[in-house]
């Protein structure tokens, strides 16, 4: 079984955090969510509030398919200054499994810190400016990096999916996306 951590931290968004969690949990991944901090609730970007599971503290050592960083100012700049989100992702892409970061993140995190040098990626289209290698995707998989990178809330679908059919392969990605009655422009994965 295939294995995600979503952090999570107070002011991350909602929408991006939820959305991945319900879309991965549907995919039959096994997702953990856990806050950066040692305490369990996080109130997020609009203040809706998420209970985690576990805290970064308890999970820090294992190894996951994919860890995943959703949004919002406040939450990046929360992910920015841990030492334990940036070691996290230095380990988990050290170890050849897949980083995915979306909304504000892209920029705030991992340009800030220059974690994927050689990466194209997208983010929040304000942020465009902080890139060197920018993509103007709704989501874009870099494969060489091993790194999804996504837009913003409305993104999220894009996002999950897409680490849906990286981690699962296509059809995956194609079975959870029939279940959602997409909107056009969201790629559903049947071709």
């Amino acid at each position: 079984m295939k294995t995600a951590l979503i952090l999570l931290s107070n002011g991350c968004e909602e929408t991006e955090a939820v959305t991945t969690i319900d879309l991965l949990t549907r995919a039959g991944i096994a997702v953990t969510y856990a806050s950066i901090t040692e305490d369990h609730q996080v109130t997020c970007s609009r203040g809706v509030i998420i209970l985690a599971q576990k805290t970064l503290s308890q999970v820090k050592m294992l190894d996951y398919d994919v860890v995943i960083l959703p949004g919002g100012v406040k939450g990046a700049e929360n992910f920015r200054d841990s030492t334990a989100v940036i070691d996290k992702i230095k380990q988990t892409h050290q170890n050849g499994s897949l980083v995915a970061a979306i909304c504000a993140t892209p920029a705030m995190v991992l340009q800030h810190h220059q974690l994927f040098p050689t990466a194209y990626m997208t983010g929040y289209p304000s942020t465009k400016p902080a890139f060197k290698l920018w993509k103007d995707d709704r989501v874009y998989y870099d494969e060489s990096n091993k790194l999804i990178t996504s837009q913003g809330p409305a993104t999220s679908l894009d996002f999950a999916l897409k680490i849906i059919a990286v981690l699962l392969g296509k059809n995956k990605a194609a079975e959870i996306a029939a279940d959602l009655v997409l909107p056009a422009g969201i790629k559903h994965y049947q071709d």
